[in-house]
């Protein structure tokens, strides 16, 4: 997958958990235990390959469902339960749901400062910038050598900073470049930023459903500050997607990543089928993920995905060599490489059968195809219908992707009702031609396979 850089795993200095999306609910115990499951998965994975462990973990948001001090106090006992903040310190940056009506406003930093009190002074010993993180919620923690910023911001759909936050991270990153050029910098915030990781897009230029909250999802205010300093390495959460796809990271002037969700999935609304909403799907439980970032002494950087409830890494792990000058480090994970590289899927067989009905309804049929191959994995298919030369039904079938740490876990084949209900009208007798494609996180499609059915 990565041919670029090494990545010296007996030399680690760094192991950072970063998660986002949390989302204590005292009504939902599994919350409580997802967050426990998370903080000890990376402390145990840590500690292979870092001799003093985990060094800190970072959540970039939505700590919690909803602004409550009993929620808080639930977050904190979880994570003492498994750290101990003092020796291994959990910095965070303030999500849409630890605010009220899960927008923030002008009023964000005294909406969140319940969020101070409950964890007390032990959570923010680390904070060099005590004005910035009290008077911004901008804080500037370092690890070692390691520089970490986050910030929040203060308004929602389009999500805005406050201009002096926008300055402030400017400020920050400029002195701690200029000191350390060939070092790499974490930002942490909330959301997403706009058209680079997979997620970036939702609501937006996705074209399936236009969110009624125009720019709700990510922000379009950081690029240009963080475009100039190609040491930034930015997590944002917000948005849940499987970090299972190879769209997880984005290379552009900087690095982005995603950081999914400890709680539960979220995706594109892709009109796919077994959805439980626009943008969720029916087994979005059956999830937990987060990143393990760590550095090697050479200053090269690793992050693996983990899947919490599977406890596994996800696919290979991500390595970027240091930063350099001539920018050679932010080329690997570039999408247009990607795009430029990547081989579209296959498929190899797809059957068709009657599918008996009561005598009162019309028959319908099913379809059994057989999984498509990809260089990565096939991220979803395509079954269109068509009545003499017209498209009279089509499903969208999400793969199992998101499931399955590595795709060969994936399922092998699929079946596929189409009842009357899966068509507009009354179903004619006749035939009909069926068309199954795949597509990759690319976009690049199979040749299809093509089958004829009498009805």
């Amino acid at each position: 997958d990565h041919k670029g850089a090494k990545f010296d795993e007996k030399h680690v200095v760094l192991s950072l958990g970063v998660v986002s999306d949390v989302h204590i609910n005292l009504g939902v115990p599994a919350t409580s235990q997802k967050w426990e499951g998370a903080l000890r998965q990376l402390s145990a994975k840590a500690s292979q390959s870092d001799a003093d462990g985990l060094d800190g973990v970072l959540v970039a948001g939505d700590l919690i469902d909803f602004p409550d001090n009993r929620l808080i106090a639930e977050f904190k006992r979880v994570y003492e339960s498994v750290l101990d903040p003092e020796k291994v310190p959990m910095i965070y940056t303030v999500g849409n749901h630890d605010v009220p009506k899960y927008r923030w406003s002008e009023t964000m930093v005294k909406d969140a400062e319940y969020l101070r009190e409950a964890l007390g002074d032990s959570y923010f010993r680390m904070d060099l910038d005590k004005e910035a993180g009290e008077g911004l919620e901008c804080r500037h923690c370092v690890f070692g050598k390691y520089h970490v910023l986050s910030v929040t911001p203060d308004g929602t759909s389009p999500i805005v900073y406050n201009p002096e936050a926008l300055e402030w991270l400017d400020g920050k990153l400029e002195e701690i470049t200029t000191k350390d050029p060939s070092r790499y910098v974490i930002v942490i915030t909330h959301p997403m930023l706009y058209d680079t990781v997979y997620g970036s897009l939702l609501g937006e230029a996705d074209g399936i459903w236009k969110s009624s909250l125009p720019g709700y999802w990510a922000t379009r205010e950081l690029q240009e500050i963080l475009s100039r300093y190609p040491q930034v390495v930015a997590f944002g959460g917000h948005l849940h997607f499987p970090l299972n796809d190879p769209r997880s990271i984005w290379q552009g002037g900087f690095t982005a990543l995603g950081c999914a969700s400890v709680r539960y999935m979220a995706l594109e609304a892709g009109g796919y089928e077994y959805m439980a909403g626009q943008t969720v799907m029916k087994d979005k439980d059956e999830f937990s993920q987060g990143n393990l970032l760590q550095f090697d002494r050479r200053g090269n950087m690793r992050i693996l995905r983990m899947d919490f409830y599977n406890e596994a890494v996800i696919g290979e792990p991500l390595v970027m060599a240091r930063p350099s000058r001539s920018g050679k480090h932010l080329v690997d994970y570039s999408f247009s490489r990607r795009k430029a590289l990547n081989t579209p899927p296959s498929l190899s067989t797809m059957e068709l059968s009657l599918r008996l009905a009561p005598v009162s309804e019309p028959a319908g049929f099913s379809v059994s195809f057989a999984s498509g191959t990809d260089d990565e994995f096939v991220h979803h298919y395509l079954l269109s219908v068509s009545h003499d030369g017209e498209v009279v039904a089509t499903k969208k079938i999400l793969a199992d992707f998101y499931k399955h740490p590595l795709p060969s876990g994936m399922k092998p084949s699929w079946t596929v009702d189409f009842g009357p209900e899966s068509f507009p009208g009354p179903v004619e007798a006749g035939k009909y031609t069926v068309t199954l494609t795949a597509f990759d996180s690319w976009d690049a499609e199979s040749e299809p396979v093509v089958k004829e059915i009498t009805l």
